[in-house]
């Protein structure tokens, strides 16, 4: 076995690494996320906590007639249907693979603090790039409207709750699904792209109604995905990339958002409009990131092709 982390990483799906269980084991845990979903929105609206007619409203955007603490609640709220993920993943590989949800977090079971500082950091220099280059384009986000003391008391248990969101993501599409697909397959297209395409796809809702739109945040997401499986290439572990997606949500969620997609709970927002100017180059960006993560200029520990007597198909 490679002393690699990502290999030894790779090693612990390799005992029940056939291709029905992780078909099986994806579909179970987009099953029970969906179903933690509709029980958590039971409960809430029966609970009073939120009125049903707010859901689909706050959900497009259209919140004109909601206060903050509607729509903050909104947020919350659909920040913890993502705990249906870490769900999920815990009963399939329970159940399907017989192992514990550490032996996804890390090639030894445990997440570093600096590789979740690193990726932070890294996602900081990312936002903040692409917020200088559109300043000086001379397109700035505008204020949401939203006032700071309201946002200040929302800020804490939101920042937890996109903590908890996002790293459930990233145990399903940069843990659970590459590591089995790695455990099959050298190829990076299989174990990278393939799960970070569907990464992608899942995004496809937060476009909204707007179509162009839809279109770029599915190549964005698709793109950031794929900046996040270099991490845990390079690392054999989920932490640098937890702590990427971590920061990109609070900057998406928290900071500046977009008008019209989702709850407005941040400070400040970009017209649609003005997102869409700026996709090419945000694309573009993306990818001179992902070359720079790949790179051994990156702060993460240098990655390696995985080889092929280490990658041969189970049975």
């Amino acid at each position: 076995m490679s002393e690699h982390p990502f290999h030894q990483w790779v090693e612990a799906a390799r005992p029940r690494a056939q291709l029905w269980r992780t078909l099986a084991g994806f579909a179970l845990i987009l099953v029970i996320w969906t179903a933690w979903t509709v029980v958590l929105g039971l409960i809430v609206v029966s609970g009073g906590l939120l009125r049903p007619e707010l859901l689909s409203p706050a959900a497009t955007g259209q919140t004109g007639f909601l206060t903050f603490t509607d729509v903050a609640l909104t947020m919350g709220v659909m920040l913890v249907t993502f705990w249906g993920l870490w769900l999920g993943a815990w009963i399939v590989l329970k159940v399907l693979h017989r192992r514990g949800l550490s032996s996804v977090m890390a090639h030894d079971g445990r997440l570093r603090l600096g590789q979740f500082g690193i990726g932070m950091a890294v996602a900081v220099a990312y936002l903040g790039a692409g917020l200088i280059y559109n300043v000086v384009m001379g397109s700035a986000p505008a204020q949401s409207g939203v006032e700071m003391g309201e946002w200040l008391v929302a800020f804490v248990p939101l920042v937890v709750l996109v903590l908890i969101q996002s790293a459930g993501e990233e145990v399903v599409f940069r843990g659970y699904l590459p590591q089995q697909l790695a455990a099959r397959w050298r190829t990076p297209f299989v174990w990278g792209f393939l799960p970070s395409l569907a990464f992608g796809l899942a995004h496809v809702l937060n476009g909204g109604a707007l179509d162009a739109f839809a279109l770029y945040y599915v190549v964005a997401a698709t793109m950031l995905g794929l900046v996040m499986m270099a991490m845990v290439w390079r690392t054999g572990s989920l932490a640098a990339a937890m702590g990427f997606h971590f920061a990109n949500n609070i900057g998406a969620l928290l900071m500046i958002g977009i008008a019209g997609i989702g709850p407005p709970v941040s400070l400040f927002v970009w017209l649609p409009g003005e997102a869409l100017a700026g996709a090419s180059a945000d694309l573009l960006m993306l990818g001179i990131l992902l070359a720079f993560v790949l790179s051994p200029f990156a702060p993460l520990p240098k990655g390696q092709a995985l080889r092929r007597n280490e990658t041969r198909a189970a049975p």
